[in-house]
């Protein structure tokens, strides 16, 4: 069996990191002359709709994504997590944002006549995905200290995936794949402050990866993949405000 390379996840893992770091320097830049406001943490900022004006958060998400469509006929539904930061301006979040999941084989092993191996057999191992996206949101105050937001995602998951398969005449094929696939994400949710400076909320997102692969010659053939690789994610998220 084939396992991810070291040098393609520290790859993914410095793109991500690079991202995140020169999103978090323009920001910072813009803000440099921002008027902190005393009231700032129960109103997330100011802004007519509770979005925020000048406040930074570090975001702490955990949560469950579910396959679904062509999908789900593979994957199992799997943890994913994340971390980020946020910038409030306004009536809007803008935020930017690193995630790591690994979805499971619904069958870590398919036989081609049962379980009969001499017949043939292929053997999964995960789909793992680095997630590197940015996004913006549109809050609306639902009271002093929670709001409500509707947004969009949008970025890059670097996945890795790989089988091996014996056809029982002798025949045996391996493939490791790895590709980028562009990221969209429709998202919504609601947020509390529960202290000045700490927030929790609970966020829903449908998912869609677009691959732009032709899907010949590779893990493609078997199915783990479509033009459209769609889930839906509960998330908790925890805000540290600064």
């Amino acid at each position: 069996m084939h396992h991810y390379s070291h040098t393609a996840l520290c790859k993914s893992l410095v793109k991500g990191l690079a991202l995140t770091g020169f999103m978090v320097f323009i920001l910072a830049c813009s803000s440099v002359n921002a008027q902190r406001r005393n009231d700032a943490y129960l109103t997330y900022g100011g802004g007519s709709n509770g979005g925020g004006s000048g406040l930074w958060g570090i975001v702490f998400t955990a949560g469950y994504d579910v396959p679904v469509g062509n999908f789900a006929t593979t994957f199992k539904a799997a943890p994913a997590f994340a971390i980020g930061v946020n910038r409030n301006y306004g009536d809007f979040t803008f935020n930017t944002t690193i995630g790591y999941i690994s979805y499971k084989p619904k069958l870590d092993t398919f036989f081609y006549n049962g379980t009969d191996n001499t017949a043939g057999y292929i053997k999964y191992e995960n789909l793992s995905s680095i997630q590197v996206y940015l996004g913006v949101a549109y809050n609306i105050a639902i009271a002093d200290e929670a709001k409500f937001y509707f947004g969009v995602d949008l970025g890059t998951y670097y996945n890795h995936f790989a089988y091996d398969s014996n056809d029982g005449e002798g025949g045996i094929d391996e493939a490791d794949t790895e590709d980028e696939v562009s990221y969209v994400a429709p998202k919504l949710g609601i947020n509390f402050m529960v202290s000045d400076d700490i927030s929790i909320g609970i966020e829903g997102k449908y998912n869609f990866q677009l691959s732009s692969s032709s899907g010949s010659g590779d893990a493609y053939d078997y199915g783990y993949a479509t033009t459209v690789n769609k889930s839906f994610s509960g998330n908790f998220v925890l805000t540290y405000n600064f």
